[in-house]
């Protein structure tokens, strides 16, 4: 699916407590993924990752799933993804929106990307009734 960008170690501590893993019955870590809130009403879901030995094993979705459920459980109304494997997303019920829609995301998260002039990145979201 492509490589997460890149966080500074900083990021990454501040935001522990946003990941969730998903693992074997036999505790070997196959993937990770946070959910970042923005506000009440608006959640990212950010640096899904899963170990190629274990791609289309169903991690990624049980990760997604998972995440989609707290952010419910928040009563977040919509959680936004920026992707280079929308396909995958799209089987989940996320439709594709304009970056553009998103000002605050792409101004906090994009500006110290090393790919911000030439993203390849799509947007798609979902939203909760």
């Amino acid at each position: 699916m492509g490589e997460n960008l890149p966080r500074s170690r900083l990021d990454i501590f501040q935001t522990l407590d946003n990941f969730v893993v998903s693992t074997t019955c036999d505790h070997q870590l196959t993937g990770c993924a946070s959910l970042h809130l923005y506000h009440a009403r608006l959640a990212e879901i950010r640096s899904l990752g899963i170990n190629p030995k274990w791609h289309g094993e169903g991690h990624g979705t049980a990760l997604i799933k998972h995440l989609l459920s707290k952010a419910q459980q928040l009563d977040v109304e919509e959680v936004l993804v920026l992707t280079r494997a929308p396909g995958f997303f799209e089987k989940l019920g996320f439709e594709r929106v304009s970056k553009s829609d998103y000002p605050k995301k792409i101004d906090k998260d994009c500006q110290h990307c090393p790919r911000r002039d030439c993203c390849d990145e799509t947007a798609l979201r979902i939203r909760f009734d």
